[in-house]
C-alpha cells in the first residue's frame, strides 16, 4: 500500500499500478534501507496479494491494463484516505525509505 501511495502521489491522474511497478519500487525501498544499514527483504507472494484484496476490498481491486496485471484504486478512494489507513503502523525508517527521493526517482524507470 505504501508503494502504491507514492506511485499514485507522483501521478494524480493514475489509478492503476502494475505489479511490475510495485515490485520495482519495493526493490528500491529495500535497496535504500540496506544502504542505511537496515536489514530488509522484499517478500512477494500470491497468497499475500489475495489476502490484501480480501482484507482491503473497499480500497483496491485487481485489474489488467495494457496486458499487465496490477492494482486499481477504487473510485471514491483518495490518496489521503490510504495514508490515514496504511501509514499509521510503519516505522519512521521505513516511511522515510518510501518517500525518499532516491526511491521516488526510480518511478520514471518503472512507469
Amino acid at each position: 500500500a505504501n508503494a502504491l501511495i507514492e506511485i499514485l502521489t507522483k501521478n494524480s491522474e493514475k489509478r492503476f499500478v502494475s505489479y511490475e511497478e510495485l515490485e520495482n519500487y519495493g526493490a528500491e525501498v529495500v535497496k535504500f534501507l540496506c544502504e542505511k544499514g537496515e536489514k530488509a527483504i522484499l517478500i512477494l507472494s500470491r497468497d499475500c496479494t489475495e489476502a490484501m484484496f480480501r482484507n482491503y476490498s473497499d480500497f483496491f481491486e485487481e485489474q489488467q491494463s495494457n496486458g499487465k496485471f496490477g492494482i486499481l484504486l477504487k473510485e471514491g478512494i483518495s490518496i489521503e484516505s490510504l495514508e490515514k489507513y496504511f501509514r499509521g503502523y510503519i516505522s519512521l525508517d521505513v516511511l522515510r525509505a518510501f518517500v525518499d527521493e532516491q526511491s521516488i526517482s526510480k518511478l520514471g524507470a518503472c512507469a
